[in-house]
């Protein structure tokens, strides 16, 4: 550097110290005495005292921000030319660009920042300053600073190429020439329109937004363009267009300063996918779809026809998941995915909501549905064939709903949720079929909704009350337990049955505050009687657990907690499940079964023979107490081979210790044929219906002995078999 140039002095402003330690180290090497500065107001103290070749300015600040920090420095005659980079960690936006550039900026640095591009950044503007501040001292040493000019735009990584007024190119740097894949200075006179790809000579440059700019002394940046190479190839760049100026009025042309961001590109593309698409499957996710079926039902309205959305849920997906392992589950959704595809080849989009649920949009759907219905059956059939995953066969199959859209007045939640019900009606059908929503669906629906909103109000209004009905010893016919049974009559209205109301309450998990209700009620109406000596101590109190119960993590606490109030024993304490309640997830309810009998209550196993692996269930469950469904005991006095499964079931329980109960009995002949084959125990109207606990204490104040088995008689009364038993 001449003797009369003095060493450029940078000046560095930010509040984070690290920021600064950071930035000097990947600019000592640089010729430049290195200043500091955490805040604006130390900025222009600086200012006043040093004359800087640039200014590296943090955006943001607390106290006086970048922006303001810049204007207070373009207003001071000394330092209004200095060249200003801004250094930011804030998203890219051209307002905020723009706010910059209108305060003096000539350059953006976003956090974090690649030292190389800094360092050369930095390099070019201090050469500039550098330059104008020789030309400005002599003349002599322009050839001087020419050079050192090309020796520093060939160090640069970056293109930069120079535009005259007209528009064609009069300078580029190997750097330039070497991404446009020019030889020597062949880029030279080149119009800058044939590097954009434009081609359009007969439009002057003059006219266009970049000479305009130029005049305008704005500087241009911008990432949303490719430039054409040599060979006809071309490629996505960010650039910075710098006007030249001689005059107010007068433009010498332009500085471009550009890099290849193919890479960025590919990147911004990989992140707007993973953004869209389901990454497991490749198939639409549920952004996508939304995006999707949006557009689908304008097209529908503009056509004037129906689209129709298919809602498939794999059936017992969970299943394989748990015992096959989530590998299987995900390498299973990926084939399910691709014969999904192949099924509607001929029409429909198919996309992966999460889970196990994919929708399809098929468009152009005929008034009879048709259409519809055969893609359905379609996507079932191909999926019921064996699926090889990882050399293991794995069966699965598929529910559908599917709802009709005829236009844009239909909401896309609107379909979903129609489609969602038609889904659940094929579930309740036996799975793997498909169903369409009715609007019989829709008043289920909104009865079910209501019937919910009300449920919740039902314990705080003290709507619910227990009836209960008694077991009894097949030979003594003294009661050994009584079962309570839940019933609800909301205020004012009449009794809601519980196979209305019982499944709504399970399905939003009300069933756990009610559940818990129903224990402490009970529990504490059996204490009551045994307190009382109205019954022996050896009367148990048998309550139904529901899956939800089973499945909440407080039951165990909450059991400990009920009988600590209400002075019940645990053997006092009967818990009656279903198989149902079991299979859901057999692993996770025979551990806390085995917890519960370790606390001495005991267990009874309900609906004996409806399961699916009942047998199974006998071995692996820590039970007390079989229930026989009320279906088989119906089957007394019909044909020979139903009775020889209740005599099997009853025989296979006894030699498995098991206290046998008999449900529904209704009939001396049933009675009979029970006690015949040693059954223990029954329940049903035959003994008595269900009644509240004042009508239990007058039932036994009337049976003083305790016997409650009728006389046996010739004459069954009607209303013993035509009142059903509801539990």
């Amino acid at each position: 550097m001449p003797n009369n140039i003095p060493q450029p002095k940078i000046l560095i402003v930010d509040d984070r110290i690290e920021n600064i330690r950071s930035m000097k180290r990947v600019l000592e090497l640089i010729d430049a005495e290195l200043y500091t500065a955490q805040s604006g107001i130390e900025a222009l103290g600086f200012l006043l005292r040093h004359d800087f070749s640039m200014i590296l300015l943090d955006v943001m600040m607390p106290e006086m921000d970048g922006f303001e920090t810049a204007e207070l420095i373009r207003g001071n005659l000394n330092s209004q030319h200095t060249p200003i980079i801004f250094v930011t960690a804030a998203d890219k936006d051209e307002s905020f660009e723009f706010k910059g550039y209108d305060v003096g900026a000539v350059d953006y640095l976003y956090k974090p920042i690649q030292p190389h591009i800094l360092q050369r950044k930095v390099r070019f503007f201090l050469q500039l300053s550098n330059n104008k501040s020789l030309l400005e001292n002599s003349l002599c040493e322009l050839k001087r600073v020419k050079d050192h000019n090309e020796l520093l735009l060939k160090s640069t990584a970056e293109g930069i190429i120079s535009l005259d007024p007209m528009g064609k190119i009069n300078f580029a740097n190997p750097a330039a020439k070497q991404l446009l894949m020019y030889n020597d200075d062949t880029i030279l006179g080149i119009d800058y329109a044939h590097i954009q790809g434009t081609d359009n000579l007969t439009s002057p440059f003059k006219d266009c937004a970049l000479h305009h700019t130029a005049l305008s002394k704005r500087i241009i940046h911008d990432d949303q363009q490719s430039f054409h190479c040599f060979d006809g190839s071309s490629f996505p760049v960010e650039f910075t267009a710098s006007p030249i100026c001689k005059t107010n009025s007068e433009s010498s042309g332009i500085v471009l300063v550009f890099q290849d961001i193919s890479e960025r590109k590919k990147t911004e593309q990989q992140l707007t996918r993973l953004a869209q698409y389901d990454c497991l499957t490749g198939l639409p996710n549920r952004a996508l779809f939304t995006s999707l079926l949006s557009q689908a039902i304008s097209r529908s309205d503009r056509r004037k026809n129906k689209l129709a959305l298919l809602f498939l849920d794999l059936d017992r997906f969970k299943q394989v998941n748990d015992s096959l392992g989530h590998d299987v589950g995900d390498l299973l959704l990926q084939q399910v995915a691709q014969r999904l595809q192949l099924a509607t080849l001929e029409g429909g989009t198919v996309s992966r909501l999460g889970g196990d649920e994919f929708m399809v949009i098929l468009e152009e759907v005929n008034s009879e549905s048709h259409k519809a219905a055969k893609l359905a059956q379609k996507m079932i059939t191909s999926l019921d064939a064996p699926f090889n995953i990882l050399g293991r066969e794995v069966l699965i199959s598929t529910s559908i709903g599917i709802a009709l859209c005829s236009g844009s007045t239909q909401c896309i939640d609107s379909l979903l949720k129609r489609a969602d019900m038609a889904m659940y009606r094929a579930k309740e059908q036996g799975r793997n079929n498909f169903q369409f929503y009715t609007a019989e669906l829709q008043q289920q629906a909104s009865k079910s909704i209501e019937l919910e909103n009300r449920l919740r109000h039902a314990l705080q209004r003290k709507e619910f009350f227990l009836h209960y009905q008694p077991q009894v010893d097949t030979n003594s016919g003294q009661i050994i337990g009584l079962e309570a049974l839940l019933r609800w009559q909301p205020d004012g209205q009449a009794l809601i049955s519980p196979e209305e109301f019982i499944p709504v309450a399970e399905e939003a998990g009300l069933i756990v505050p009610i559940g818990e209700w129903v224990l402490r009620e009970a529990c504490s109406q059996l204490h009551r009687w045994h307190r009382s000596g109205l019954l022996s101590p050896t009367v148990k109190m048998a309550v139904n657990l529901s899956v939800r119960q089973l499945e909440h993590t407080s039951l165990l606490s909450t059991l400990t907690q009920i009988l600590q109030e209400t002075g019940l024993k645990p053997s006092q304490l009967e818990l009656e499940i279903t198989e149902t309640a079991v299979m859901k997830d057999p692993d996770l309810v025979v551990n806390i079964l085995h917890s519960i009998h370790a606390m001495g209550i005991q267990l009874s196993l309900d609906d004996f023979g409806t399961g699916y692996s009942s047998l199974r269930y006998l071995k692996l469950l820590p039970l007390h107490v079989l229930k026989i469904d009320r279906s088989f005991i119906n089957d007394i006095g019909g044909k020979q081979r139903d009775q020889a499964i209740l005599e099997s079931i009853i025989y296979l329980s006894r030699n498995l210790d098991l206290t046998v109960v008999a449900e529904g009995v209704e009939t001396q002949e049933q009675l009979d044929f029970l006690s015949r084959f040693n059954c223990h125990s029954i329940q049903g109207y035959y003994i008595s219906k269900p009644k509240s606990a004042a009508n239990i204490e007058k039932l036994l104040h009337k049976n003083k002995d305790g016997n409650l088995l009728p006389m046996k008689t010739s004459v069954i009364p009607d209303r013993l078999i035509l009142l059903p038993e509801v539990y």
